[in-house]
């Protein structure tokens, strides 16, 4: 099937492209890694017993990291210290200093650190201070019931020619790594203390989050019937990508919080969001760069990608965000998976708001891209 080409498919997003018709039983979620690991942690904690070698093989070989593992080109061997070594930090006694030590790190705003232990060390801590109310609540939920409502709110983001297809098969994974759950391939990962943290109703907008992500290629496949590669279509899909799903479960900028960051955190996320007019002018100045001749493909992709920034969350949520409020749910879902709608909605929304409009050249350079490639409507 042809379909809209996205470049940096784990970044971004990798989709299925098969269609079948709208059903929530079609999600199905495996829970058993998680509850291994939950096992793990109960013998640590309450008798004092770490994990042996072969307890940890057992994890690695089960549903969720073995997905994992085949999803992307992780470096298993560093994946599995961080995991490992996580937990022992978290349960030893006699690491407490370098487990309190770690948790400071991610209170701060530079999280280019030379190791992701800290985020692994985190979510362990978590789950090890959650570990009853996690423990209940996996042996007690209905993910069918979940999974449905999550499906259903989804929807809501989807356009209605779409709502009676779904991707071929979306499966889920309780798993315990660093601090987040993601959409990667065909799977959706769902980190157990990112997940059931906040409670059962904030779990499934996360969830609904993680869905949408599974209709995208969708939706650009009913609208698009050719390919197209372009350095400002890498950045328009990858804001509204997340800036769509973000509604789901974000509902509002500036943020409050960003469980499990501290409040630096918080300011640097929010900060980059205000700063999403610059960012965008910044791309359309790189477009007409790239139309002038004056800067090569190679660079015209790096400036694309690097218009969405925090993966796409605080420019997405700035260009979607305001596109509701100024425009309407209508516009956010007109725009989804249709590029010529996106950008033109974003700039009345822009202009209404009185905020950085992509300029005439820009906009006509989507058009001139995104058009020819259109399905013919019958």
């Amino acid at each position: 099937m042809n379909k809209i080409i996205i470049l940096l498919t784990v970044a971004i997003g990798c989709f299925c492209g098969s269609l079948r018709a709208q059903d929530s039983s079609n999600i199905k979620v495996n829970i058993a890694s998680a509850e291994m690991y939950i096992s793990m942690a109960e013998k640590a904690m309450n008798s004092h017993v770490m994990p042996e070698a072969e307890e940890w093989d057992s994890l690695f070989a089960s549903p969720a990291y073995k997905a994992l593992f085949s999803s992307v080109r992780w470096n298993r061997k560093t994946f599995k210290r961080n995991v490992r070594e996580a937990f022992e930090i978290v349960y030893d006694p006699s690491k407490a200093g370098i487990c309190d030590s770690m948790l400071k790190m991610l209170d701060t705003i530079d999280l280019d650190i030379d190791s992701e232990l800290p985020f692994f060390v985190s979510t362990a801590h978590s789950i090890k201070t959650n570990l009853p109310q996690y423990k209940e609540i996996i042996s007690a939920i209905d993910m069918d019931s979940i999974t449905g409502e999550a499906h259903e709110l989804a929807l809501t983001l989807v356009p209605d020619n779409i709502k009676e297809l779904t991707p071929e098969a979306i499966n889920m994974y309780f798993i315990v790594w660093d601090l987040e759950c993601r959409a990667l391939g065909e799977c959706v990962f769902l980190d157990i203390n990112s997940f059931l943290n906040e409670g059962i109703q904030p779990a499934i907008e996360k969830l609904a989050h993680e869905i949408h992500h599974h209709y995208l290629q969708v939706i650009f496949n009913s609208v698009y019937e050719t390919d197209i590669m372009d350095g400002a279509v890498v950045a328009l899909i990858t804001n509204m990508r997340e800036g769509v799903a973000d509604i789901l479960n974000k509902k509002k900028m500036p943020v409050d919080n960003l469980y499990p960051y501290g409040e630096q955190m918080v300011a640097a996320y929010n900060n980059d969001y205000m700063n999403s007019p610059h960012v965008l002018a910044c791309l359309d100045s790189a477009t007409c760069d790239y139309l002038d001749g004056k800067i090569d493909i190679e660079q015209y992709f790096k400036e694309g990608m690097d218009a969405a920034h925090f993966g796409g969350h605080t420019t997405g949520d700035f260009m979607v965000f305001l596109i509701r409020d100024q425009l309407g749910m209508e516009a956010v879902v007109e725009s989804i998976g249709d590029l010529d709608a996106f950008v033109d909605n974003y700039n009345l929304a822009a202009e209404k708001a009185g905020t950085y409009k992509f300029s005439d050249r820009f906009v006509q350079h989507i058009h001139n891209i995104s058009l020819p490639a259109k399905r013919t409507k019958s």
